[in-house]
């Protein structure tokens, strides 16, 4: 779900408008902040999250418009696996710390390129569900604050890294991550494993990229297999 890294009418209606540099005071950032924990499945099951394992079907424009992705996120180091298949299709690509690798449309296990991997990076930054459990934990490095739109933004070593709007119950109704002022919408986060709610589905505002969770893990035993290169590769 990497490129959610936010419904036509919400954007006839401003919601998604730009955000703005003004924030209103922490105190009413951590509000918004607790609100949306509570109606998420609470602080504590967020600030215990460790990793995730994400299988969802995503529709998209292009051949094959569904894929199944399954997508392990470490949220303890910078580490994640993406495997992406369809009939005729079987993608994956790693990144664990300095590490990477990729299986390729050609079947060939590489390096992952310079400007994917950097994107890669990026989206780890400010992934949605880990920046929630950076909230939940209380973060040092994390500064929250609320924008002139009334989202609530997180901001990092001086930059947005992610925002969120919030219904009056304090669910997300959109997020987004970094410079994108559009992000995604998201569906009721009724799907439930181990106390925290997750969106039942995720979706660019135009429709063009929509994903529907199928089944969630949280805090397995990662294997450390699945993020090493194959034997015998270059």
């Amino acid at each position: 779900m990497r490129r959610n890294l936010t419904a036509l009418l919400m954007l006839a209606c401003g919601i998604f408008s730009a955000s703005s540099p003004a924030a209103t005071p922490a105190a009413d950032a951590g509000i918004l902040a607790d609100r949306m924990l509570a109606a998420i499945g609470g602080r504590a099951a967020w600030a215990a999250l460790r990793n995730t394992v994400n299988d969802s079907l995503q529709f998209r424009l292009e051949e094959p418009t569904v894929v199944r992705a399954v997508i392990r996120m470490d949220f303890t180091q910078p580490r994640f696996r993406i495997d992406t298949t369809a009939p005729g299709l079987a993608l994956a690509r790693v990144v664990d710390g300095e590490r990477h690798w990729r299986l390729s449309r050609a079947g060939a296990i590489e390096d992952v390129p310079s400007e994917v991997l950097a994107d890669d990076r990026r989206w780890y930054a400010g992934h949605v569900y880990r920046t929630i459990h950076r909230i939940a934990a209380r973060d040092p490095a994390l500064r929250l604050a609320v924008n002139g739109a009334g989202r609530l933004e997180v901001h990092e070593g001086g930059s947005r890294i992610a925002w969120f709007a919030l219904d009056v119950r304090g669910e997300p109704y959109a997020f987004g991550a970094h410079d994108d002022d559009v992000g995604s919408i998201t569906g009721p986060w009724s799907f439930v494993r181990d106390g925290i709610h997750h969106p039942t589905w995720v979706a660019r505002p135009d429709g063009s990229w929509r994903a529907a969770v199928q089944a969630l893990e949280v805090n397995v035993e990662l294997d450390e297999a699945a993020f090493a290169r194959p034997v015998g590769a270059s």
